[in-house]
């Protein structure tokens, strides 16, 4: 099982180093464990979502995803939505805080279900990168 704050700092410096940008939306539901907290049945965008800007920090055209692993517990909708950049370190640093289309994850689980949900999405970006990504979700 991968150590929460190592998997962030890796995915800080891929993204300072590429360009390609996971960042942070305005959900308020996400706790610094990176599930993000839901109300059952209630349709809620999740906190990661992605995004490419350039070094002048112009936006890009926004990555596309296909979801490789269903949730289980409910259905998933892509959609575009404003975003912060995260870059971190390097050379897309000065660009954190800038707000731009990024591709997010709205989750709606079935309305009687309490627990745990996940799943994943697999991520392409224009100029041809590909990472994959996993979202945890608690239900109450």
């Amino acid at each position: 099982m991968p150590v929460a704050g190592l998997t962030t700092l890796g995915i800080v410096l891929l993204c300072g180093m590429l360009g390609g940008c996971v960042t942070s939306g305005d959900a308020p539901g996400q706790a610094a464990d990176g599930i993000d907290r839901v109300r059952a049945g209630q349709p809620t965008f999740l906190q990661q979502t992605y995004m490419t800007m350039d070094k002048s920090c112009r936006q890009g055209k926004r990555p596309t995803a296909v979801l490789t692993r269903d949730p289980e517990h409910g259905k998933v909708r892509m959609a575009t939505r404003k975003a912060e950049a995260v870059y971190g370190p390097g050379p897309y640093a000065h660009c954190d805080g800038r707000v731009g289309n990024s591709l997010a994850f709205e989750y709606t689980s079935r309305p009687d279900y309490r627990g745990r949900d996940s799943f994943e999405v697999k991520v392409r970006y224009a100029d041809g990168e590909v990472r994959d990504g996993r979202f945890e979700i608690e239900v109450r």
